[in-house]
């Protein structure tokens, strides 16, 4: 990809359909992570190809978000030297490679976004409900042994993964598509809003059957979060009406469906075994002791250890994100990443703060970042493919509206497209009197 302070590069209609069919398939990759490397780091590969193939280019915007993740990787490489060598210290320098790799990722998905605009938008969220769906439904069936032998591939210590390699990581992973599936059911036909309210209680069966604790927090805060933000941000009654009934429906039916699995055996011994105070959290060997542990160790190491210089000391990483950039890549490392999320989160606020058509899908992507932010203090999450999904997708937004083009430079970057200028008031706003027209993959 090439750096552009201007218009977008010209690809033929043809052409620009087949790149966004393929985008839409990486995106449906996302959500098989039983191995590695998994079909979505391939198809990124493939992906980044066409790129640079047909010049997608990086827009000048997101230049602060490249700088600080460049930044970020440096004092990471720094710590990676300091490693000492032992048998992981090959496994260290792996880690360093697949986060150049997910930040590269973060950087197209913002370039993608930017260039086709809300086809690519639409195709990135059609594309995740569609992998959410694979996933939520891999884990439901191996919960209930409707797989037979092949259920305990998808379960976990008795719990939903599905199609990934840890239920704590199902869960988050299924709460973007859950949000937008409740945006959709307020903002579309009743047909199609039971449909999307359909596809909710799947993916919200699923986090719940992952009995991940971060999950179900995470689900309940961001969900509120963006209820919240539409009431407050989108002008259409109508919209706020079908969303206020619509979540007090999916809100009671998720009651009900709770109650009727807490009689089910086995759900119900589990459930309350991961709602009550867990020793590996408490313990004088748990999670809070280690993240003691890493504070002290990263106060003696300034330029950091590599990404496994915790494991001498103790027997797993910290579960913690922020203390484990202090960790890998030292207080540089560490003031870095968490100066990279407060910056994500308050650029995507100020967003919200304007009135544009991409207002509604960024409030879906803000409260997700914000859960994923907060959940951060309790999981290692610097990996999560999605968490770099969802960067590059608001970047890309952001993007959008600080460096817009005219309607000529869109007719001359796509000729078979008629040019669609965002509609301006007087005083060059753009208004939000109605939710953001993009079609549900399910529609």
């Amino acid at each position: 990809m090439t750096y552009a302070p201007t218009a977008p590069h010209t690809i033929a209609y043809g052409t620009e359909n087949i790149i966004i069919i393929c985008f839409w398939l990486l995106i449906c990759s996302s959500g098989i992570v039983h191995f590695e490397p998994a079909p979505f780091d391939l198809g990124f590969i493939a992906m980044f190809g066409l790129a640079l193939l047909f010049g997608i280019r990086v827009p000048k915007s997101i230049v602060l978000m490249i700088a600080v993740l460049g930044v970020w990787l440096v004092f990471s490489l720094i710590g990676t030297s300091q490693a000492p060598a032992s048998d992981l210290f090959n496994d260290t320098v792996r880690h360093m490679q697949i986060t150049a790799l997910l930040i590269a990722v973060a950087v197209f998905i913002a370039s993608f976004i930017y260039r086709f605009r809300d086809r690519a938008i639409q195709a990135l969220m059609n594309g995740w409900v569609i992998a959410a769906l694979v996933a939520a439904l891999a884990g439901i069936l191996a919960y209930f042994d409707v797989l037979g032998s092949r259920s305990e591939d998808f379960l976990l210590y008795g719990r939903a993964k599905g199609t990934f390699k840890d239920p704590n990581v199902l869960a988050p992973f299924l709460i973007p598509p859950a949000i937008y599936c409740v945006y959709h059911a307020a903002s579309r036909s009743t047909f199609w809003a039971l449909v999307n309210l359909g596809v909710l209680a799947i993916l919200s069966l699923a986090i719940l059957l992952s009995f991940s604790r971060g999950g179900w927090g995470h689900f309940a805060f961001s969900g509120l979060v963006a209820v919240i933000l539409w009431l407050l941000t989108v002008q259409n009654r109508r919209f706020k009406q079908r969303l206020f009934a619509f979540t007090a429906i999916a809100g009671c039916v998720l009651g009900f469906a709770l109650v009727m699995l807490l009689d089910v055996e086995g759900v119900s011994g589990l459930f309350l075994e991961r709602i009550a105070s867990q020793p590996y959290d408490s313990a004088a060997n748990g999670r809070f002791a280690g993240q003691y542990l890493t504070f002290l160790k990263a106060l003696e190491n300034p330029l950091g250890l590599g990404a496994h210089g915790f494991l001498p000391d103790w027997y797993e990483q910290p579960h913690n994100v922020y203390l484990f950039q202090f960790i890998i890549g030292g207080w540089g490392g560490g003031f870095t990443y968490f100066a990279f999320v407060v910056i994500t989160l308050a650029k995507s606020f100020a967003f919200l703060r304007q009135r544009t058509p991409h207002s509604a899908i960024m409030i879906v992507l803000f409260s997700s970042f914000l859960g994923l932010a907060i959940e951060g203090a309790i999981v290692d999450s610097d990996h999560w493919r999605h968490f770099w999904i969802l960067t590059g997708a608001i970047w890309g937004i952001i993007a959008i509206h600080a460096q817009p083009i005219s309607a000529t430079q869109a007719a001359a970057a796509s000729p078979n497209v008629p040019p669609q200028p965002l509609p301006q008031t007087a005083v060059g706003q753009t208004p939000l009197a109605e939710p953001l027209r993009l079609r549900s993959s399910l529609e």
